[in-house]
């Protein structure tokens, strides 16, 4: 039955538009629920997703999406929720704050904290039965962060990181190169990781306070590489100040202003050293699992080996079956590629295992 669930999920992922064909076996539908939990000062509204057949093996699964305004209304995300509903599994998908704004802060690692807490407490949530926690991209490495907070009595069973990174200061260096290399290819680095990071230093710019947001958001849309056209007209509508602060930001690199960059790595060091991982290895309490895709094109696939240098007992898994967190199996390619898929879905027989 595992590798019945773990196919299911994986067809579900890879092609959301497509009837699983093994979903006869499993429940036609899903029960989704919002509610709120109390998370580090504030109400933090989560999304419920119960199967709708429940199991008495059932397990709890807290998963963070990837770091995108949509935040829980991500339809890569609902879709991946309702497919680890559909096997059995109560699925959690909460909405931090910091993901709609896309701020980086170390307060959504207390907010995720705070979320398996609120689970653990909660016997409608899972309670004290089978957890575990995925997280995608960015928001994977805070999740692994909560996890090894020293005052969890009871930590998730498994952890998975899919696209994660150990330090965040080599993480703001790699989003400003061109390309890395993985094997013999080279992966064009997507310029959405990068404008993430711009946006939140537009200040040092020197924007106009009045057009400072108006400035974030053309960052953003840089980074979702809007047609040219409509960024140069609505730049055409920033007073001559703020055009030259965009200019400015849109073409900035760290090697062509390497002075204003030391300036900003110095002055976010802070925050740096809080998103990154440096707790000791054996304070690690729950089984990891680290899933990258080596054609990642937003997080380059070192910061995983660097999360499985740090943390040797984990399960890595690097696979070109994917680029970032978009699938692109299809049963062909699963076919071609046997040994990788095999790979790919023993990481989900782990978390299918939590159910038994």
């Amino acid at each position: 039955m595992r590798g019945l669930k773990t196919w299911h999920v994986l067809w579900r992922i890879a092609r959301p538009e497509a009837p699983s064909p093994l979903r006869r076996f499993f429940a036609p539908s899903v029960a989704v629920e919002e509610r709120e939990l109390p998370a580090a000062g504030l109400t933090l509204r989560v999304r419920v997703y119960r199967p709708a057949r429940p199991v008495a093996s059932a397990a709890t699964l807290v998963v963070n999406g990837g770091f995108v305004a949509a935040s829980i209304d991500d339809p890569r995300l609902k879709n991946f929720a309702t497919a680890l509903a559909e096997t059995g599994f109560l699925v959690l998908t909460p909405d931090y704050p910091a993901v709609r704004t896309l701020t980086f802060t170390a307060g959504t690692i207390d907010q995720i904290h705070a979320v398996l807490r609120g689970v653990r407490d909660s016997p409608e949530l899972g309670g004290a039965g089978p957890l575990g926690l995925i997280g995608l991209s960015y928001m994977a490495t805070l999740g692994l962060k909560a996890a090894l907070r020293p005052d969890r009595s009871s930590p998730p069973q498994v952890i998975g990181v899919f696209g994660g990174y150990a330090d965040f200061r080599d993480l703001m260096h790699d989003v400003f190169r061109e390309t890395y290399r993985y094997g013999t290819t080279d992966v064009p680095v997507d310029p959405y990781g990068r404008f993430l990071v711009l946006r939140s230093v537009v200040d040092y710019f020197d924007p106009p306070p009045e057009e400072r947001e108006a400035l974030r958001d053309l960052a953003l849309r840089c980074g979702r590489r809007e047609p040219e056209p409509a960024i140069e007209e609505a730049v055409g509508r920033l007073s001559p100040a703020g055009r030259a602060s965009f200019h400015a930001l849109r073409h900035f690199t760290p090697a062509g202003s390497p002075q204003l960059w030391e300036t900003i790595l110095r002055d976010h060091r802070d925050v740096c050293e809080a998103l990154s991982i440096r707790e000791p290895p054996a304070q690690l309490r729950s089984r990891l699992v680290l899933l990258h895709s080596g054609h990642d094109h937003v997080l380059p696939s070192a910061g995983s080996l660097a999360l499985h240098r740090r943390f040797p007992a984990a399960e890595l898994v690097l696979t070109t079956l994917f680029t970032h967190v978009n699938v692109r199996l299809t049963p062909g390619l699963a076919w071609s590629q046997l040994r990788e898929f095999r790979h790919v879905a023993r990481v989900f027989g782990r978390l299918m295992a939590l159910q038994e």
